[in-house]
């Protein structure tokens, strides 16, 4: 099976593939060596107590993301769309082909709704 035939897509999710997503204004990363580090505020109430109270509670946290999902949340900027981001994916990481829209629609949805880093355009 060639990657263009993996790659097949649904009516249904040609649709979605022409979605535009942008990243949030109070997403805070950096990379690193290619590997992007999200950085999270830790400002909890109860963290902010702990801390007055000389609690070693750091005031950021780090999370570090794969090759994959590096390379996705800098592809988002507000300009290309879900299938521009696939193509450049699949150019730059070979073994991404394998159901790339489909795996790559999931966790953009992830980025959006559950880590809340994205927002549709």
């Amino acid at each position: 099976m060639t990657s263009e035939q993996s790659n097949a897509v649904s009516p249904e999710t040609e649709v979605l593939l022409d979605r535009v997503y942008r990243q949030k204004e109070d997403l805070h990363y950096e990379v690193r060596d290619g590997i992007v580090f999200v950085i999270t505020e830790q400002n909890a109430w109860i963290q902010r107590v702990l801390r007055k109270i000389h609690y070693k509670i750091p005031e950021t946290s780090e999370m570090e993301l794969d090759k994959y999902g590096s390379f996705i949340l800098q592809q988002v900027d507000g300009q290309k769309t879900v299938r521009e981001i696939g193509e450049n994916l699949g150019s730059a990481i070979e073994e991404a082909n394998n159901q790339l829209y489909d795996r790559l629609l999931i966790y953009l949805n992830h980025l959006e709704k559950n880590e809340k880093y994205i927002e549709l355009v």
